[in-house]
């Protein structure tokens, strides 16, 4: 699945937690824990995702494919002793 949909799903999810435990007035807050902790970890992902295309953009010069379910082949990685950019 891509980052950005597991975003999304993460987003809906947590507001209809939210909406739900103010609606109860029970905390729950190990559900919510787990829901911040699965939020955060999908958003790194995406981030370091940003990063590797950003770095794929100024090494090879062509932009990325970044629209979910479009991009069949993922983003190959860049060998670290290589050197980045030859003058």
């Amino acid at each position: 699945m891509d980052n950005d949909i597991l975003i999304d799903q993460a987003r809906q999810l947590y507001a209809a937690l939210h909406a739900r435990q103010i609606r109860l007035f029970t905390p729950n807050p190990t559900a919510l824990d787990r829901l911040e902790r699965l939020v955060f970890s999908a958003y790194g992902r995406y981030q370091r995702r940003l990063n590797r295309c950003a770095l794929c953009y100024q090494t090879r010069k062509h932009d990325c494919v970044r629209e979910p379910g479009k991009k069949r082949i993922p983003c190959q990685r860049r060998n670290p002793f290589a050197p980045i950019a030859g003058f």
